[in-house]
């Protein structure tokens, strides 16, 4: 006996409906600790601009911009529920194993050497006590806008901002190795002239690690680098890929402090 096959069926058989891959689970903490560990759960928040909203919209930086004032009730809101801030050199030693992370720490982090950092936030972070690590493109330094390397100077001589290595001129490019080793590897040489990033820390302009720079980095013995990749789980063997939050004008209470 003959079996029949309707069109309708017959397109069923040739076209059948695809199932779709499932998407894969976020690793608890658990699991990255026990893949990448040590592993701390410890907000990195990230800054660029800190100055007024009427600033902010003047010079077009909204969207890289913190208010001033939001900056102040930021910092006051982690003073108020008992959070410190934890220098670098901490993190790295508790990545070897030699030290602890308190629960309460953050990290507060500042890219591409701004003026406003100078005038704006580097007073409250004095007014806190709160440490920092600001990311400097070394090129960029004493350019209208920017940073002189008098003020990171008078900066760094306080004590409570680490400078790091931000490349040369923001360079963020992945395809030409030549131009991102000359890049890092100039910045690097310029902050170690100045007696600066002793603890060889970097952040990748436009925040996507790529494999020249992890290469350049590790030849260069550099212990982290960070990325603008979304998250708080900072663990050793990742140390070139750590996480920061976005913070922008909202509360740390957003990411649940």
């Amino acid at each position: 006996m003959s079996v029949i096959i309707k069109p309708t069926e017959l397109l069923t058989l040739t076209n059948p409906t695809p199932t779709p891959s499932p998407t894969p689970k976020p690793l608890t903490f658990a699991q990255m600790n026990a893949l990448y560990g040590p592993c701390t759960n410890t907000p990195v928040f990230m800054y660029h601009h800190v100055q007024s909203k009427t600033d902010a919209i003047k010079n077009n930086q909204v969207a890289l911009s913190t208010n001033t004032d939001t900056f102040d009730a930021q910092l006051g809101y982690l003073k108020e529920k008992g959070y410190d801030t934890i220098d670098i050199e901490t993190l790295i030693n508790f990545f070897k194993g030699n030290a602890v992370i308190p629960a309460k720490s953050v990290i507060l982090t500042f890219d591409d050497g701004y003026e406003n950092f100078y005038t704006n936030a580097y007073p409250i972070l004095r007014k806190y006590n709160y440490k920092a690590i600001a990311f400097i493109p070394t090129g960029l330094v004493n350019n209208s806008g920017y940073l002189s390397w008098d003020e990171i100077k008078n900066i760094s001589s306080e004590g409570l901002v680490y400078f790091a290595n931000h490349t040369w001129s923001h360079y963020g490019g992945a395809n030409d190795e030549t131009k991102t080793t000359k890049e890092i590897t100039t910045a690097d040489t310029q902050l170690t002239e100045e007696g600066l990033n002793i603890f060889k820390v970097f952040a990748y302009p436009y925040g996507s690690p790529n494999k020249y720079a992890k290469d350049k980095l590790s030849s260069l013995n550099y212990n982290l680098a960070f990325t603008t990749i979304s998250g708080k789980t900072l663990c050793a063997k990742r140390n070139y890929d750590l996480p920061r939050l976005r913070t922008g004008n909202l509360m740390p209470y957003y990411y649940g402090l």
